[in-house]
């Protein structure tokens, strides 16, 4: 397995992990945004796994050095800054392949970065760069 492979994987099981801690902590009108991107976290790493070859993918570790937010610009902030690394790792992985993997890492990339902002981040003209 690449290791730009192997970061997307990572990086997805890290968003989720995220997603889950944040989630308590946002008001009711983030609600609509943390089920979404929930959502497309669990599809983009079914698609990862797949590409994965039988056997190689590493298993989810048992938890991440990131203390629970205390409040709702905490939660924000973590989500911000996950979706922009994951999205550098999408970068990552676009570069080494091409055809419909690259055009799926470069939307999920983008999905990330735009994410990113949302939550609060600062807009990149190359997120990861």
């Amino acid at each position: 397995m690449s290791a730009a492979l192997l970061a997307a994987i990572q990086g997805e099981q890290a968003a989720l992990y995220a997603y889950g801690l944040a989630g308590p902590r946002l008001p009711l009108e983030g609600q609509d945004l943390l089920l979404g991107g929930l959502a497309a976290h669990r599809a983009r790493i079914l698609v990862l796994r797949q590409a994965a070859p039988d056997g190689s993918e590493p298993g989810a570790p048992g938890g991440y050095a990131v203390a629970a937010p205390a409040d709702a610009d905490e939660a924000r902030s973590l989500l911000a800054g996950v979706e922009a690394r994951l999205s550098a790792a999408y970068a990552d992985l676009a570069a080494e392949t091409n055809g419909d993997e690259r055009t799926e890492a470069v939307l999920a990339g983008c999905e990330c970065a735009v994410r990113a902002v949302a939550w609060g981040g600062l807009p990149e003209a190359f997120p990861g760069w």
